[in-house]
């Protein structure tokens, strides 16, 4: 069937102003071509999934002058780890680094990550990661 009947259906199916919404939500994921899986740190509820060759980024927020130390421990090696950036907006309350993975091989790992201010480790956050 073509597309521009299938889309006709479904807005006759669908309330005029949620069309727009439902048609952008689509066409995000029918485009999404990057094939990244993003992850804030609070965000996380349970076990991130990805695909072998998939890239994984992983978004942790600072307060004061601490800052999560890189390399993060990665507990089996289905993960390999490419490096971390401190990204935009910055704030002076503490930066904000976005961690960079790829997903190498079939398995399960926990990647633990630590907050550190100087020698003194301030927190710890672990994320577990299932790579199909």
């Amino acid at each position: 069937m073509n597309t521009c009947r299938q889309l006709d259906k479904l807005r006759a199916r669908v309330p005029a102003v949620r069309f727009p919404l439902l048609l952008g939500i689509l066409l995000l994921a029918a485009c999404g071509s990057d094939d990244v899986v993003r992850v804030r740190g609070n965000d996380v509820a349970g076990t991130i999934v990805a695909d072998r060759g998939q890239k994984i980024d992983v978004k942790l927020g600072n307060v004061g002058p601490a800052t999560w130390a890189s390399p993060p421990s990665i507990s089996f090696p289905v993960l390999e780890y490419l490096g971390v950036d401190v990204v935009p907006p910055y704030n002076p309350g503490g930066p904000t680094q976005l961690f960079h993975f790829r997903a190498v091989a079939s398995g399960e790992a926990v990647v633990t990550f630590q907050r550190m201010l100087g020698d003194s480790l301030v927190a710890t956050m672990q994320d577990t990661v299932l790579v199909r």
